[in-house]
């Protein structure tokens, strides 16, 4: 893991596709682990990182109302509301950045012109339907995947200067926090099957900013994968 340039807009609209093949991904009921991976720096002396990826949520049943604020069925979040939903499912992703404090930029008392942090990963969902007998019929199986999605933002917490502002203010390290409330996919089971999502896997995962003051033109990735 080099340091890269990123530019100024980190990536395009992630790119769908459905894929016959059925996913060997965790399946029902399989426990949905917090998964810490520590990212090391790009150079000497630079910002390395840890990522913590959690509260993956996989509907089972799969079932999602794409206009529901509320309820088991939800797809759409509210005001300050940054978690998978229930209906359409997701996951969170926590960075913390470490040695910021370090930093030249940072030593010389410079606020970030980089605006804020970007982080992106490649998905798949595994979709099909459940017998009546509640196993998993591997003959309805197909993937949904994206290619560098771009991960939504938790709130002010990708904002370089809120975490220059934290460093200088608190003895912990902070870094940028993200989210994926996925869109809601089409499944049809035949009558006496129920649509379900077997499984999640996300790899590659870049987060990534461009400021010369402070951190620098730098991206940190892991290859993963995670599951949920």
């Amino acid at each position: 893991m080099g340091k890269t340039r990123v530019p100024g807009v980190l990536g395009r609209p992630a790119l769908a596709s459905v894929a016959g093949a059925f996913l060997v991904l965790a399946g029902p009921g399989a426990a949905r682990a917090t998964t810490n991976v520590d990212i090391p720096a790009s150079t000497d002396g630079g910002i390395s990182a840890t990522v913590r990826f959690y509260k993956q949520t996989v509907p089972q049943p799969y079932n999602p109302d794409p206009t529901a604020y509320f309820g088991d069925r939800k797809c759409l979040v509210v005001y300050h509301d940054y978690d998978p939903t229930p209906g359409c499912g997701g996951f969170r992703l926590d960075v913390v950045l470490h040695n910021v404090r370090n930093q030249p930029g940072y030593l010389a008392g410079l606020t970030s012109v980089g605006g804020r942090f970007a982080a992106y990963a490649d998905t798949a969902r595994t979709f099909g339907c459940l017998r009546p007998d509640g196993a998993f019929d591997h003959g309805t199986s197909f993937v949904v995947r994206t290619t560098r999605q771009q991960l939504l933002d938790n709130y002010f917490y990708p904002d370089s200067n809120y975490i220059l502002s934290w460093d200088r203010n608190h003895d912990s390290d902070e870094g940028p926090k993200f989210y994926m409330n996925f869109p809601p996919v089409q499944v049809s089971c035949p009558d006496g099957m129920t649509p379900t999502q077997f499984g999640l896997k996300v790899s590659d995962i870049t987060i990534g900013i461009d400021d010369p003051n402070v951190f620098g033109t730098t991206t940190w990735s892991t290859p993963g994968p995670f599951y949920g």
